[in-house]
């Protein structure tokens, strides 16, 4: 496997070398590729890259299992996952039959089919919604709403604190959020993934690691209850890695399977 690893001048300190440096075995400068997050220049780069249908490599935050600021305190044994996706910035489709021992600590909880008291939109960041070209994706969907529901909204925007973001950093949890939520709307928020496990329906863009399991805006009040919920949450499962399943050669591996890699 050749990738080229554009490194952005991420260093030690930084969450992007916990990734990035255990690739860098694969460095090759004619390699696929291969960048973390779309800060910098990686915004401009992977659009490029889109545009002209060429291959590339996306690292980011997991779908679970995510890094923890306060990791030593919390849980300093904890093994901590990073997303890695091919040639988007996440994973929207199902890979049949992949090993499922990755998910066997999720719940997978019963689809909900009575209503709920709110609907709960997750709009993702400013960049990704520019990115998947929704510039104004929450004032637009949650106008649009408007005109199709008088359930009550709750917008909820992905938690910040002191320029840091994530689970970590929210006032109100997201389990509190889903609790009495009939349904969520976002564009590509990782909400998405929790809303399906707790077996809420979901409304989203294409680009959204739900998609497979869900269903599009535009379609709104005609939920998906997919039974594909396993092998969408499998997939997602293999499109993370640890930083030592990444050099113990896991990663590569698995993506030579799924993707012909070599």
């Amino acid at each position: 496997m050749k990738l080229k690893i554009i490194n952005n001048r991420h260093g030690p300190d930084s969450k992007a070398w916990y990734t990035l440096k255990p690739l860098m075995r694969y460095h090759d400068p004619k390699g696929i590729p291969t960048m973390w997050g779309l800060a910098m220049h990686n915004y401009q780069h992977a659009q490029q890259l889109s545009n002209q249908k060429q291959p590339w490599i996306f690292c980011d935050m997991p779908y679970w299992g995510r890094w923890n600021p306060l990791k030593q305190a919390v849980d300093p044994g904890a093994e901590y996952y990073w997303r890695i996706c091919y040639s988007d910035i996440h994973v929207t489709g199902i890979v049949p039959n992949l090993p499922q021992h990755r998910i066997q600590h999720i719940n997978i909880k019963p689809w909900k089919k009575t209503q709920g008291d709110y609907i709960l939109v997750a709009p993702s960041s400013n960049t990704v919604n520019a990115f998947i070209g929704e510039s104004t994706w929450e004032q637009k969907t949650v106008a649009w709403l408007k005109t199709k529901t008088d359930m009550p909204i709750k917008v909820r925007h992905k938690p910040r604190k002191g320029g840091r973001s994530g689970p970590a950093y929210a006032d109100v949890p997201l389990a509190d959020d889903l609790k009495n939520a009939d349904c969520v709307v976002t564009s590509c928020s990782m909400v998405s993934i929790d809303a399906v496990i707790e077996g809420i329906p979901v409304y989203c863009n294409a680009k959204c690691p739900a998609m497979p399991v869900a269903q599009t805006i535009d379609k709104f009040g005609q939920p998906v209850f997919s039974e594909q919920r396993l092998d969408w949450l499998t997939t997602l499962s293999w499109h993370q890695y640890t930083q030592q399943e990444i050099e113990e050669g896991l990663f590569e591996s698995m993506f030579g399977e799924m993707y012909a890699l070599r």
